[in-house]
């Protein structure tokens, strides 16, 4: 049987796997929250420190992981006082494409920046989990010596080629980190705007992990 979890925006009882908890994502369907990486808006960070995390392994704290403004050991620092264990890089720049994610480099804001911030978690004995939506990413993740992923099929905007091409990079993603010497943990994110495109990845994941937010009304799909 494959392991479960789910995506929520506040601390519950854990009756599954895992549970990433990412409050800078209330009130968001999944497509939104896709965005929210690329978008200056809040403190994504400050949201998750504002919660006290109880003594489980399988509850995963979500974190930018590239925070401008708060640097690695900062933000480490503050996440073991928060008494969480687990990490995750939700919401994540790993989305943001041509122009933006160029910018972004050039401050230090990009996934590169997100895999250190995990790996020093890993040193500090957090559990840490990389998201991963291309193979690129895959790649990289590997050579960062992560040893969970969830494979993350960004939103596509309602674009069917698009969307079939994403879900393509998914499952490919999967199998370049099959192959790899050290093969992770490798959970898969069932995005509700997929449906059955990702059926054959889901086959070959070791978990699922499902979207558990309720969306505000302004924000449900049309």
């Amino acid at each position: 049987m494959k392991a479960i979890g789910h995506i929520v925006d506040r601390i519950g009882p854990r009756q599954d796997e895992f549970l990433f908890v990412c409050p800078h994502f209330a009130g968001l369907g999944a497509g939104e929250a896709d965005l929210v990486g690329c978008l200056p808006i809040g403190d994504a960070n400050g949201a998750t420190l504002a919660h006290a995390f109880p003594d489980d392994p399988g509850i995963y704290a979500g974190i930018l992981a590239a925070d401008p403004f708060r640097p690695a050991p900062v933000l480490l620092s503050a996440l073991k006082d928060a008494g969480v264990r687990s990490v995750v890089n939700l919401p994540t720049v790993a989305m943001i494409t041509d122009g933006l994610a160029e910018a972004l480099r050039h401050a230090g804001v990009d996934y590169a920046a997100e895999l250190a911030t995990l790996t020093q978690a890993t040193a500090q004995g957090f559990n840490a989990l990389a998201v991963v939506t291309t193979t690129e990413q895959a790649r990289q993740a590997i050579a960062a010596g992560i040893r969970r992923v969830l494979v993350y099929p960004a939103a596509a905007d309602g674009n069917p080629a698009v969307r079939q091409q994403r879900a393509a990079a998914a499952l490919e993603a999967v199998g370049i980190m099959r192959s790899s010497a050290q093969v992770p943990t490798i959970l898969a994110f069932r995005h509700p705007e997929y449906g059955a495109l990702l059926e054959p990845l889901l086959a070959v994941a070791d978990g699922i992990v499902d979207w558990a937010i309720a969306a505000r009304p302004e924000h449900v799909a049309r």
